[in-house]
C-alpha cells in the first residue's frame, strides 16, 4: 500500500472522527454556557406543555415530521422531507457495515437485496430532495440573496456524496462487505493495516465516496450542518417557559 492510501484510509478517518466529536462537543458547550441568549426557540406559546413526554414528542415531531417547515415555502418542505427520510434510511444501511446483519442470521443474499432495493430507493429519494433544494436556491432571487458560501458548499458536498452513493449502489454494485465493512470495523478495532490494504484495492467510486464522507464529518461542526445537534440546547426543551401574566387560555365550548 502507498503512503497516500495509508494517510487517506488509515490516518484521515481518525482526524475526521476527532474533528466531528470535539467540534460538536465544543459547539454544544458554547450553546449551553451562553448567558442571556434567546431566540425563536425560547418563545412560549399558549398551552405549552413542559412535561418530559411532551418535550420528547416535540423533538420527535421536529425530526421526523419536519412540521416547523410547514409555515415556509412548499419547496423547502418537500425537498427537506425527501432528503431527510432518504438519508436516514441510507445511513441505517451504512450501519449494517459496522454491525453486519449476517452476524444475526440474515442470509448474505437477503442483505444484498435489501441494500440494493431499499438502499437504492432511499438514495434516489435523497437525491431528488437535494435537487429540489438546489433548484429552489437557484431559481428564487430572495433565497439567492440570503445564500452564503456555507449554504452552497454544504448543498454541493451533499449532492456529490449522495450521487456517488447512488452510482455505487445502482451501477457499480461493489461488494461493500468485503472492502468497506472490514475497513470501517478496523478503525474501531485498531487493525488499521488490514483495513487500509482492502481500501487500497477498492474501486475509485468507493474511495471517493469514503473521502467525501470524511470531509463532510470534518465540516459538520463548522457550519449549518451542525443543526441536528441543536436540539441538545433548545431553551424550550430544557428551560421552563416564562409565565406571561395578563393572558388567559381558555377552552370555549360550542353548544
Amino acid at each position: 500500500m502507498s503512503p497516500v492510501d495509508w494517510f487517506l484510509f488509515g490516518v484521515l478517518p481518525y482526524i475526521s472522527l476527532a474533528t466531528l466529536v470535539v467540534g460538536v462537543l465544543y459547539r454544544t458547550w458554547r450553546w449551553v454556557s451562553a448567558s442571556g441568549a434567546t431566540g425563536l426557540y425560547s418563545v412560549s406559546i399558549p398551552a405549552y406543555r413542559w412535561g418530559l413526554s411532551a418535550r420528547g414528542g416535540e423533538v420527535l415531531k421536529r425530526i421526523f415530521l419536519l412540521y416547523t417547515l410547514t409555515t415556509s415555502d412548499r419547496l423547502v418542505l418537500v425537498g427537506s422531507f425527501l432528503f431527510h427520510w432518504g438519508i436516514w434510511v441510507a445511513l441505517l444501511g451504512h450501519l449494517s457495515m459496522l454491525i453486519p446483519p449476517e452476524n444475526f442470521g440474515m442470509p448474505k443474499e437477503v442483505h444484498k437485496a435489501v441494500a440494493l432495493y431499499v438502499g437504492g430507493a432511499a438514495g434516489v429519494l435523497a437525491m431528488i430532495g437535494l435537487v429540489i433544494l438546489l433548484v429552489r436556491r437557484l431559481a428564487r432571487a430572495d433565497v439567492r440573496r440570503l445564500s452564503f458560501l456555507d449554504d452552497w458548499f454544504a448543498l454541493l458536498l451533499l449532492l456529490a456524496l449522495v450521487a456517488l452513493g447512488n452510482y455505487q449502489t445502482l451501477v457499480v454494485r461493489p461488494d461493500y462487505m468485503e472492502t468497506v465493512s472490514p475497513w470501517l470495523q478496523s478503525i474501531f478495532t485498531g487493525e488499521v493495516a488490514k483495513g487500509v490494504s482492502l481500501m487500497a484495492e477498492a474501486d475509485p467510486a468507493t474511495k471517493a465516496h469514503a473521502l467525501l464522507a470524511m470531509v463532510f464529518m470534518m465540516y459538520v461542526p463548522l457550519g449549518k450542518m451542525i443543526h441536528p445537534f441543536s436540539f441538545i440546547a433548545m431553551p424550550t426543551l430544557w428551560n421552563k417557559p416564562t409565565e406571561l401574566y395578563g393572558y388567559t387560555h381558555s377552552k370555549i365550548e360550542v353548544k
